[in-house]
């Protein structure tokens, strides 16, 4: 008698199985169930080919967990871009942190006016970065004061943070965001 190959798991009946001779002693399938639900293939699958994993239904934690790698990723990135241009810009204008802190204690509040709202994650980073070099300035916040609105409209502003500076050179609008090398620069001689 040949030896018979079981179609599921590949397994070799051994001569002295305690089966029946129509059920594989690995799997326990019937041979012919198993033969006709694969389709006739020139080469054998490899053993566990086509096996299941039943009752492991739910979320797909590997996709999950690679999204999430991806947008801690993103998210990362955009932090060290922001890191980058927003402290380090200083020395990028050609002052250092001693020059930028000098030329902020000479500044007064109303030579800087900030145009913001609650919101503007931008906003809060200039906030942080005029603080964190001791620069005074007065905030005008357009979440919570409706003057502020119309003095924002009145300046054909079109996005947060918008800045006002006036410094020896005049008044300067910064109608593109905070950018640390044009505010200094706005303020220097």
């Amino acid at each position: 008698m040949a030896n018979t190959i079981c179609p599921k798991c590949q397994h070799v009946r051994p001569a002295d199985a305690a089966v029946p001779a129509w059920q594989c002693p690995a799997c326990g399938v019937a041979y012919a169930k198993a033969n006709a639900a694969t389709m006739p293939s020139a080469t054998p699958a490899p053993r566990g080919a086509g096996r299941q994993v039943q009752g492991r239904q739910g979320l797909p934690w590997r996709a999950i967990l690679t999204v999430l790698a991806i947008v801690v990723g993103i998210y990362a990135g955009h932090q060290a871009h922001l890191d980058k241009s927003w402290g380090s810009s200083s020395a990028e204008a050609g002052m250092d942190e001693g020059a930028v802190r000098r030329l902020a204690a000479s500044v007064r509040a109303e030579q800087v006016v900030m145009y913001s709202t609650t919101e503007c994650g931008y906003c809060t980073q200039a906030r942080s970065w005029l603080n964190g070099y001791g620069f005074a300035f007065t905030e005008c916040n357009m979440s919570l004061d409706s003057r502020c609105v119309d003095e924002f409209r009145a300046l054909k502003g079109e996005g947060t943070p918008y800045l006002v500076v006036r410094g020896p050179r005049g008044e300067h609008h910064m109608k593109e965001g905070f950018d640390s090398d044009e505010f200094l620069s706005a303020l220097s001689s």
